[in-house]
């Protein structure tokens, strides 16, 4: 079921968060959680990142033709080949006949088949101008299936981070609803607008759900590509896929490798 919706954030120039959330009933609790897209308007083309989830079609498809203003959406660029990434693609392709499926796209043929033509693969250090901007891919160091990438819009310094830096916002009891949550009316905020930064207990509770493989690899390695990622290319904003948008960068990688720490030890309770 959908949760708080609405219009999409313009959340820095040429920069609009789309998609919703989904509700769970969590003994008695109404509690919300994130399926998140984001759309990038340059001055000569716009980029999709990720599709939000299939529930959220006629949403995202409203929120996208209000930000595009009657421009094409000319590319589609979904994480990964899972439902919350890229289940919309067939509405999307209907709606937009001229738009291209980018990304690492290997096995997108046996899913879509009847789009095979419309999908251009492209590799981690790749980029597309869309006019005054330049959208680049980028490795995904924290990833949900092997062909998973993220991006780095160079014009509002912003990483798209798809599995990774995910968090829910209230750790739920272990008799309640085991889902990540977050409360309404915490739908559409920066992490730096909600009532308390994200805790370690928070990061780590999500994380050893969605990413179960976090408790047997040491990620340590992988947060320094992170880093040096975020040293390459200056980030103001890191937007999850399930999750507020960060604009605390560099207090969510502190926290989020602390979560890590703690999954991979076996201290926490997931």
């Amino acid at each position: 079921m959908s949760g708080e919706t609405g219009k999409a954030r313009l959340i820095a120039d040429g920069v609009h968060w789309l998609g919703g959330c989904l509700t769970a009933n969590a003994q008695g609790r109404e509690v919300h959680y994130h399926v998140s897209a984001y759309l990038v308007v340059g001055t000569k083309a716009s980029i999709l990142v990720d599709t939000g989830d299939p529930a959220h079609l006629p949403l995202v498809l409203g929120q996208l033709g209000a930000a595009l203003a009657g421009r094409p959406l000319d590319y589609i660029f979904p994480t990964h080949p899972e439902i919350p990434h890229a289940g919309n693609l067939p509405g999307l392709l209907g709606r937009y006949p001229s738009a291209l499926v980018v990304g690492d796209v290997r096995d997108y043929q046996l899913h879509f088949p009847e789009h095979e033509d419309r999908f251009v693969r492209r590799a981690a250090g790749e980029c597309i101008d869309l006019g005054g901007r330049k959208f680049r891919f980028v490795p995904a160091f924290i990833r949900d299936l092997e062909n998973t990438l993220w991006g780095y819009d160079s014009g509002a310094g912003m990483l798209f981070v798809s599995d990774g830096f995910s968090y829910i916002h209230d750790v739920p009891a272990p008799e309640e609803d085991e889902e990540p949550v977050h409360l309404p009316g915490q739908c559409r905020l920066l992490s730096g607008e909600m009532p308390a930064p994200p805790t370690v207990e928070q990061a780590a509770y999500g994380t050893g759900r969605a990413l179960y493989w976090t408790k047997f690899v040491d990620v340590s390695t992988a947060f320094q590509g992170i880093r040096d990622t975020l040293d390459a290319f200056p980030t103001r904003l890191v937007g999850p896929a399930h999750g507020n948008v960060i604009d605390d960068v560099e207090g969510m990688l502190k926290t989020s490798l602390a979560a890590h720490q703690r999954v991979y030890e076996g201290r926490s309770s997931v």
